[in-house]
């Protein structure tokens, strides 16, 4: 099976570009793709506040509803704030379009850079939740997470760069049983609560009574609930991946998509406050508050199912989202144009590879552990979000189209205000958790965005028409490389007489060979070639570019009006898995002279049968 068959087999048959319109979402679809990283979030959110209150006791307990709510009228504020932001910038790119159109390049940039590193975190965070989930209900598996975690992520990358409209179809069964099974369970614990029979879990009795619970501990339990709000802003960085109206269909998405959210993340709180549910390292909250209410039936693996396969598949928010802001820098020139490319399959492929790259190192650096790797996540997302906001009350102060906005420019502004106050109190109760990691990877990647920029702007300048062409020398100097004396090498030097040259010659560096060797070889030259000059370079310390490159100059010293063309002969394997049985010797020379002065390369194929 040749490579492109092979690939073909994987990730399906090309499509032609005029398909894109048919490879758009419904918005059951879009709500399976783009929603899947928030709702999942509700599985672990109401755990990550009750790690912080266990800390003050029982009496600490009773504010992790209070906690919820706020949280919860957060998300409806942020919500429709991006709702707004649909509506303004149809194109996506969500915070990074609004901050640079609004706010300045570098704005743009750092909500670019802290979006794309809450993807790759969202990711790694949803992967091990998942994996986590899955241990929960079968502890056998516990010593194999980080394979599993790895083994998810190569799943997701290739779901997705099947394309999108096959991802929706195959992502959207899970993201339904999770959103039912939810719904089931809360609904299910709320008439057990209004009968008065709902289970009350015995771990609550061993936790210290205190008076009195500071303010410090509810601002870090808010702190670390927030990351119910993660992936919010997905569907307003993908609204051109829905169909038409797009623009309608995404904001009605990310309508639905909040509402199912605060349900289901107020629905889990309230049930683990009322049975008393304390957060155990071995067993998730969820996974305590099925099997209180179902015990270890049927329906408590199926929760567990449902819950393992959401946040599995949360991480296929990034892959959706992700390579969207990456094509989007890159048509801006702020990443290398490869981002911008359309795979075989109508998908931005380079992005997803990147991504799945670093979500897997991150798995595997902390060993798919979920709890050290949420101090570094959710920070990132609320800075994109107080910039997306703030820009948005920009974008209507100088909207001059006559319309009021007055209500527009309250919501961003209430929105922006709530965010920064929780990236503010976010960041600084996981400063030293790893927080801190954020303010320089931000600041590298702004700076490495800006140096892309500098070198495409730098490039565009050069090439512009309006530069002078530089003369081309009349005369050519043409010098054969030659390896060894075989039929590719024949075909060169036929080639090169073509070029009608004012000086040809042959040049052969004996890499580590004895005289006797190097003399064979001249001897074998003049059987064959006896009109063309080799050179014999000795290279006693086995280096093959030094002795070429010091051999080119004198021979450019010496026709110092000449340009100097480099013929390398290169014979070419019928199968691609053939290329990594040979030392690639003609790549390493191309990658050595392409930046020499006055030096052109030409390639000489051959072909083998």
């Amino acid at each position: 099976m040749t490579f492109a068959k092979f690939r073909q087999f994987l990730l399906g048959r090309p499509l032609p570009t005029k398909q894109m319109t048919e490879e758009k979402l419904s918005n059951m679809q879009g709500l399976a793709i783009f929603a899947s990283d928030a709702l999942s979030s509700t599985a672990y959110a109401t755990e990550e506040i009750l790690w912080v209150l266990v800390l003050g006791g029982i009496a600490a307990f009773s504010f992790s509803l209070p906690i919820a709510l706020a949280i919860s009228t957060l998300i409806i504020i942020v919500v429709i704030s991006y709702r707004q932001t649909i509506h303004a910038y149809p194109q996506g790119g969500g915070a990074y379009a609004v901050a640079k159109a609004n706010l300045g390049e570098y704005s743009g940039l750092v909500a670019a850079s802290s979006l794309l590193i809450d993807y790759i975190l969202t990711a790694a965070v949803s992967v091990a939740a998942g994996i986590a989930a899955i241990t929960s209900a079968f502890p056998a598996l516990y010593p194999w997470r980080v394979a599993l975690a790895v083994l998810v992520v190569v799943f997701l990358a290739w779901g997705n760069l099947r394309g999108v409209k096959e991802s929706g179809k195959l992502f959207a069964l899970p993201t339904y049983f999770f959103i039912v099974s939810m719904f089931g369970i809360i609904v299910y614990g709320f008439w057990r609560f209004m009968e008065g029979t709902l289970p009350s879990l015995p771990e609550a009795a061993g936790l210290t009574a205190v008076s009195s619970v500071g303010m410090l501990l509810i601002l870090r339990a808010f702190s670390s609930g927030c990351t119910a709000m993660t992936g919010i802003e997905a569907t307003s960085n993908g609204v051109q991946a829905f169909r038409e109206p797009a623009v309608k269909n995404a904001s009605q998405t990310i309508m639905v998509m909040a509402g199912i959210l605060v349900f289901i993340f107020l629905g889990i709180t309230f049930l683990s406050y009322q049975m008393h549910i304390v957060p155990k390292l071995d067993e998730t909250v969820i996974s305590q508050a099925a099997e209180a209410l179902f015990g270890r039936n049927i329906f408590y693996f199926l929760i567990q199912l449902a819950t393992a396969f959401i946040l599995l598949l949360a991480a296929n928010t990034p892959f959706a989202g992700f390579p969207r802001v990456t094509s989007l820098l890159a048509k801006d020139g702020f990443l290398p144009r490869q981002f911008q490319q359309l795979g075989s399959r109508l998908i931005y492929a380079n992005g997803i590879f990147i991504l799945a790259l670093f979500a897997i190192g991150i798995l595997v650096f902390f060993r798919a552990d979920t709890h050290s790797i949420i101090p570094l996540y959710a920070v990132g997302v609320f800075l994109g979000f107080t910039l997306s906001q703030l820009g948005m009350v920009r974008h209507w102060m100088r909207d001059t189209s006559g319309a009021k906005h007055n209500l527009s420019i309250f919501i961003n502004a209430f929105g922006g205000a709530f965010t920064l106050a929780v990236f503010a109190i976010t960041f600084i109760f996981k400063f030293e958790h790893g927080a801190w990691i954020l303010v320089p990877a931000v600041l590298f990647l702004v700076l490495f965005m800006r140096a892309v920029r500098n070198h495409y702007i730098s490039v565009e300048n050069q090439l512009a028409l309006e530069n002078p062409v530089p003369p081309i020398p009349k005369e050519k100097t043409v010098i054969i490389l030659v390896s060894g004396i075989h039929v590719g090498t024949l075909k060169a030097v036929e080639f090169a007489k073509t070029l009608h040259a004012a000086h040809l010659k042959a040049v052969h560096i004996a890499v580590g060979e004895s005289p006797e060797e190097s003399e064979a070889v001249k001897r074998h030259w003049s059987e064959h070639v006896r009109d063309v000059r080799l050179d014999i370079i000795p290279s006693p310390f086995r280096e093959l570019t030094g002795p070429l490159i010091q051999y080119i100059q004198g021979v450019d010293r010496q026709w110092d009006n000449d340009t100097v063309i480099i013929v390398i002969p290169e014979f070419v394997p019928t199968k691609f898995w053939h290329h990594w049985l040979h030392n690639q010797t003609a790549m390493q020379i191309r990658w050595t002279l392409e930046h020499m002065e006055d030096v052109e390369i030409v390639d000489v194929p051959y072909r083998l049968r």
